[in-house]
């Protein structure tokens, strides 16, 4: 039998690069140009490359609402990819928020769960809001909260609470699992 592998989920806007900030709410950037990786991201995945996969799931409606194309969205994730080689991305364009693929539903980590033999109670999932931290709990993983302090609903179920992905990083660098 296979051995079940390890992994960390990660959202991208607001967890991997810097969102847009209007008002204390948080949006996707739109143009290539605006994403910008937070520091530190690179150094951290190369270490959590060593022992887990690196699964980002994204939701992105804005391509369904024709805000961004699909050209420049993909353009964001050879960035994103080149920095820190995550091993799948995963983006939902669903609009309707019962979609199964769209968080804080669990579509995306449950494929991500199949398709690499994931044992979720040895993985985290990393996120910024609480869409991100409803669906590590769905899937059974430990959730990491990154409160940036936006203007929105925060999450209360998450296993930590920290500021930056760093402080995140290091809960996971620390873990003895």
């Amino acid at each position: 039998m296979k051995i079940k592998q390890k992994a960390i989920f990660l959202d991208r806007d607001g967890v991997l690069n810097k969102p847009i900030i209007l008002k204390r709410k948080s949006f996707a950037p739109r143009k290539l140009k605006d994403f910008v990786i937070y520091p530190n991201v690179k150094k951290y995945c190369k270490l959590f490359k060593k022992k887990f996969l690196l699964i980002v799931v994204t939701n992105q409606p804005d391509i369904k609402r024709k805000l961004i194309s699909l050209e420049e969205i993909n353009l964001m994730h050879k960035k994103l990819y080149n920095s820190i080689k995550y091993d799948k991305l995963y983006f939902s364009i669903a609009l309707n928020k019962n979609s199964f693929m769209r968080k804080p539903n669990p579509g995306m980590l449950i494929k991500a769960i199949k398709e690499f033999n994931i044992n979720p109670r040895l993985s985290y999932m990393i996120g910024d809001r609480w869409s991100d931290i409803k669906a590590g709990k769905n899937i059974g993983c430990k959730t990491i909260f990154i409160n940036r302090n936006y203007d929105e609903k925060k999450p209360i179920i998450q296993d930590y609470s920290v500021n930056s992905f760093s402080s995140a990083a290091r809960i996971i660098l620390n873990d003895k699992n």
